[in-house]
């Protein structure tokens, strides 16, 4: 049954037609050919237009085209034979009482003094205006990247609830044009604000666009752009330095990296060191400071890849971590360089503070069973589990900075 739109009514005397809400979101006119009985009287005809009105009330699509009329917000369109509503105060001859519901501006009302007129539903069209492009009004993003060639991606649109004007009644009402590189191949499975799985064939930066149609204007807001990627590439950082008094606050990142096809680029913290540009420096200006640079390595196959890079932390030998003294009595250490403050009192050590030529005895012990290749103040120690050497007492007085050099996380101390 093709459904139609009511624009008006015949004789005044047998006004006795009624709208109903369909699935497809319209508010329509009773075709003559619908087995539904007519209203007898203007009361049946009020019931039948009030169910109408409230099924459409609780119809997203149809509350959404005729909200203005639902709520009472449009002026009514005077017509030479009204629809009939009891709770009309004006009167006409016999007593009844007519008003004419409004609809959208967009829909056609034609009428006749002899004959009930119905027109198909009205299709929403375009003011011909040129896309005007304004991409404050809304994001446009790819669901995913990158992509590698040969793979689909669905692309999102999301409006921007703080743009001039923004009504989301007509963001609802508003239809989605969407554009693609040459290449793409759409399987037009999109639905308004989602376009349908593009597949790219092709590797290399692409981008897209979607024409928003918003009450009469079209307006184009460009996507953020997509990677497609060709041969793989696989990479691994290493760091290295960064000590403010050994190494004079220099830390060095080198990218080890393969691929099917020639590396072509690598881009540290969005600057080309060409094809060749694997290490990276940066200098640190204290201890505490850090920095995590950011790589992109590309191929000729028109493959970028984004590298995760370690973080550094500047260290500084002259200001240690570690402090050793007759509080802390001990320090653990992880593996490699490490430089402790040791603090003792002379008199911590022996009884009157002379301590100059004496030898201290100084232990380190881990918790594996791994040989242990400790050097304690350039006195290097052997052993497993627990082992022991002499240091000069001076070593572990007042602010003295005690290098310990380890091949595992020990703890050290003064026996």
């Amino acid at each position: 049954m093709n459904k139609k739109l009511l624009s008006g009514l015949a004789l005044v005397s047998v006004a006795a037609t009624g709208f109903w809400a369909c699935g497809e979101g319209n508010i329509n006119g009773k075709d003559w050919n619908d087995d539904i009985a007519m209203a007898s009287n203007d009361q049946d005809l009020q019931t039948l237009k009030d169910n109408a009105l409230n099924e459409c009330r609780i119809t997203p699509d149809c509350y959404a085209k005729y909200q203005g009329y639902l709520e009472g917000t449009e002026v009514p369109t005077s017509v030479d034979n009204p629809v009939p509503d009891v709770n009309s105060s004006n009167s006409n001859g016999g007593g009844n009482s007519y008003t004419m519901p409004t609809v959208s501006s967009s829909i056609k009302i034609a009428r006749s003094s002899s004959s009930i007129n119905i027109i198909d539903d009205p299709v929403e069209s375009s003011s011909g205006a040129a896309p005007i492009t304004d991409d404050s009004f809304g994001t446009c993003v790819p669901a995913k990247n990158p992509i590698n060639k040969g793979t689909a991606v669905q692309w999102k649109f999301t409006a921007n609830s703080k743009y001039p004007d923004f009504d989301a009644l007509k963001i609802a009402k508003a239809t989605y044009t969407w554009s693609f590189a040459a290449d793409a191949v759409d399987d037009l499975s999109g639905k308004g604000t989602t376009s349908g799985n593009i597949t790219y064939p092709n590797s290399g930066a692409t981008t897209a666009s979607v024409t928003v149609m918003y009450d009469g204007t079209p307006i184009t807001v460009a996507c953020d752009p997509l990677q497609v990627n060709g041969d793989p590439i696989t990479c691994t950082v290493a760091a290295a330095g960064g000590d403010i008094t050994t190494d004079a606050g220099v830390a060095t990142w080198t990218a080890t990296c393969t691929s099917g096809s020639d590396i072509t680029s690598y881009v540290w913290d969005g600057t080309d060191a060409g094809p060749t540009g694997n290490t990276f420096t940066y200098t640190f200006a204290a201890k505490g400071d850090t920095h995590t640079p950011t790589l992109k390595v590309g191929n000729s196959d028109n493959t970028v890849e984004t590298v995760t890079c370690p973080e550094v932390i500047a260290t500084d030998a002259s200001i240690p971590d570690y402090i050793l003294d007759a509080t802390t009595k001990s320090v653990t250490v992880p593996a490699g360089t490490s430089v402790v403050t040791a603090s003792y009192t002379k008199t911590d050590i022996v009884w009157n503070g002379e301590i100059t030529g004496m030898q201290c005895n100084f232990y380190c012990q881990s918790s594996s069973n791994d040989a242990m290749d400790i050097t304690v103040d350039g006195v290097a120690m052997e052993g497993k589990n627990y082992i022991t050497g002499q240091i000069p007492c001076e070593s572990l007085v007042e602010g003295y900075q005690l290098k310990i050099v380890s091949n595992m996380e020990v703890t050290c101390g003064k026996q």
